[in-house]
């Protein structure tokens, strides 16, 4: 009974804050009404207007035309998210193997820290592929670097991944492979929104996947650092993490101070991420081009619309991405 009244209370809290925030913004609640198992606020701000649905669980949704308003909406959601992690230790995971969890003793974190000799210490670093991307996975990447490695690494001619070709990314990626041990976390399109659907914020899905890769990298290697140029969301990490009693430092380059090893795992999460981008072309018969809003995008995105409706597009797309409701409409 206490939780049920403690999630009522957050529950109103939810809603005041969101008054709140209309009110500092000089817009206008049009509505508030019941409806199914939640309350719904209707937001105007002069040119357009979003419901924004609450739910006892916590679940905040936000619908309409997509705009500035509904940019501005989901910032408050994602602001007061993250307060709320902060406040009360508990974090929202997109999947069943990962349940929510009370947050323990935080894990020892160093944001922002320069890391260009970390790698004299045996360390788990961190690539991400597919996070800006509208077809295809997300892939998270962990390698085990350490000083012998990383001179390897230097030796590849790597040290701007952007430069290469999906052929070179791919020839690279196994050759880093074959240096030293490696993780890798997929989340197809489905699945992923899925997992969107229950969380609604893609760094917590993110994180989920950088926290299987750790987990996974930690069953072949002990370290006590984890290195990326960026994480997810860092409280499901150090929560996750410091549940299974984990101890964990983790450090997070500034862009100016991208290690070459930190290049080296995203190579081998861009290699994965191109295979299963073409292997989802393949299945549907036609190319899936990268980044997240052209007029390619678009058109191949209506073009499987047509054939196979939102749930085929869905398979091979993150269906969150705004251009989505340009490709529905």
């Amino acid at each position: 009974m206490a939780k049920k009244k403690k999630d009522y209370e957050a529950h109103e809290a939810a809603i005041q804050s969101l008054r709140e925030y209309v009110l500092s913004k000089r817009w206008q609640l049009v509505e508030e009404k019941e409806i199914d198992y939640g309350y719904r606020l209707v937001v105007f701000d002069g040119f357009t207007r979003n419901n924004v649905d609450f739910y006892p669980s916590g679940k905040i949704v936000i619908q309409g035309i997509p705009g500035s308003l509904r940019d501005e909406l989901s910032r408050w959601r994602e602001e007061r998210t993250t307060a709320a992690v902060l406040q009360t230790g508990i974090v929202s995971l997109p999947f069943d193997d990962m349940p929510p969890i009370e947050k323990p003793v935080a894990v020892e974190q160093a944001v922002t820290a320069p890391i260009t000799t970390f790698a004299a210490r045996e360390s788990i670093v961190l690539g991400v592929a597919g996070r800006e991307d509208y077809f295809g996975p997300l892939v998270v990447s962990a390698i085990h670097v350490d000083a012998w490695a990383e001179a390897q690494f230097s030796m590849l001619g790597i040290q701007d991944g952007a430069l290469l070709s999906d052929e070179m990314i791919l020839a690279k990626a196994e050759e880093i492979k074959a240096i030293c041990a490696h993780s890798l976390v997929t989340v197809g399109p489905a699945r992923y929104n899925e997992a969107f659907g229950k969380v609604l914020r893609q760094d917590s899905v993110w994180a989920w996947g950088n926290v299987r890769a750790i987990e996974n990298m930690l069953e072949k290697a002990t370290c006590e650092m984890v290195v990326a140029r960026q994480f997810g969301d860092e409280a499901i990490i150090e929560s996750a993490l410091g549940k299974k009693g984990r101890q964990i430092t983790l450090v997070q380059s500034p862009d100016s101070q991208v290690n070459i090893a930190v290049v080296a795992a995203n190579i081998v999460a861009d290699a994965e991420y191109v295979r299963c981008l073409e292997h989802l072309a393949q299945r549907v018969g036609q190319n899936l081009p990268k980044g997240a809003v052209d007029q390619a995008i678009i058109k191949v995105g209506r073009e499987i619309v047509a054939r196979g409706g939102k749930k085929a597009l869905g398979e091979v797309a993150k269906l969150h991405f705004e251009v989505t409701q340009i490709i529905l409409q």
